[in-house]
């Protein structure tokens, strides 16, 4: 039905968006309505997945969209019961940030029963239709983080040999058990190099008391390694206080490499106590899906595989490849040190000097 303009009336057009599966959302009696974009966080207790989150929200508003998040705070039944609750307001797409990869699944194909497109930034899921999945290669992480305090302990040592406290965080999930597993891959080619393994769940204090617990038994430690910035700054802490927090060079450093890339760890960097980062990007993930999902799921079109480029982003370069839910850009591992820390495009500088996100 049309008014005498043969313009549909407002309450059609709504009706008419259902009809496809797309949902709208009126910011004011007046306003246009706007497809809504509906994000399911994992947690808000990392600064890392705040930007993440803070990211899809700028991308979606990019696009005249309508944004709404949800935070499961590690709670996977949380999570689920979110994604059901939020398919009853029918966005137009949602992009979450999985618990569970498998768990999401059942999830994931209720969404794809209504032709609404799924994106997954982070942690894939491992079935279920997926418009585009951009996430990081974590086991190549922890390889690249033990090759750096490899590096250095040759450097420091004259050979691989030493001491290495790697406090490793909660093996269900995921990213942090794929970390490890390269993380000891590496480090098993060298016989010389004892790991101290040391279980933290990912958290501050634990890293602080395991910290402190190894310096006083190994009070020759030569590097630390965390899999995560934000709980590490319980190693920090406790490296003050055992007089370690030593500059590199001087005597009493102790090597300390991280993976993330948090504004806090590229601080520590240009300060001289920390050695390096093993970079994963947020805001690329959240900007990339934001993008495809736009351009192609939309329209009803498949995300096409082949190269990625970007040079707005550090790591400029990447390849869409298929998998188990569709198409998935894996991003490389990058190395952040004292060459190439202040490099505007790293996450870390964009979310503190360009968008103003500091730590509370």
């Amino acid at each position: 039905m049309t008014d005498s303009q043969g313009k549909l009336p407002r309450r059609h057009l709504l009706q008419a968006g259902l009809a496809l599966g797309t949902a709208f959302a009126f910011t004011s009696a007046e306003a246009a309505p706007k497809p809504l974009l509906v994000y399911s966080n994992k947690s808000l207790d990392y600064y890392f997945f705040v930007v993440q989150q803070d990211a899809v929200r700028r991308a979606a508003e990019a696009q005249g969209w309508e944004f709404a998040s949800v935070n499961a705070n590690f709670d996977n039944t949380v999570q689920l019961q979110q994604w059901a609750s939020l398919l009853l307001r029918n966005p137009a797409a949602i992009v979450s940030d999985p618990i569970d990869s498998q768990a999401i699944v059942s999830a994931i194909k209720r969404f794809n029963f209504k032709h609404i497109p799924v994106g997954i930034v982070d942690t894939p899921a491992t079935g279920g239709n997926v418009a585009i999945t951009v996430d990081f290669d974590n086991y190549r992480g922890g390889v690249m983080a033990a090759e750096q305090i490899v590096t250095r302990l040759k450097a420091k040592n004259g050979s691989p040999k030493g001491k290495v406290l790697n406090c490793y965080g909660a093996l269900q999930s995921v990213a942090w058990r794929l970390r490890k597993e390269g993380f000891d891959a590496e480090m098993a080619k060298y016989p010389n190099i004892t790991v101290l393994d040391r279980p933290t769940e990912g958290l501050l204090n634990n890293m602080l008391s395991v910290t402190i617990s190894t310096l006083s038994e190994h009070p020759d430690l030569d590097a630390v390694h965390a899999p995560s910035d934000t709980p590490s700054r319980g190693i920090v802490t406790a490296l003050q206080q055992r007089g370690h927090w030593k500059k590199r060079g001087e005597q009493g450093h102790v090597i300390f490499v991280n993976v993330d890339g948090e504004p806090i760890a590229l601080q520590w960097i240009q300060q001289g106590y920390m050695d390096a980062e093993i970079s994963q990007d947020p805001i690329a993930y959240a900007q990339i899906t934001v993008d495809m999902i736009a351009k192609y799921a939309m329209h009803g079109q498949k995300v096409p595989l082949g190269p990625y480029e970007n040079k707005e982003y550090f790591w400029e370069k990447g390849v869409i490849t298929d998998s188990p839910s569709g198409p998935s850009l894996v991003i490389p591992p990058s190395i952040i040190d004292e060459t190439n820390v202040t490099d505007p495009r790293l996450w870390g500088n964009v979310a503190f000097n360009k968008w103003g996100m500091h730590y509370s």
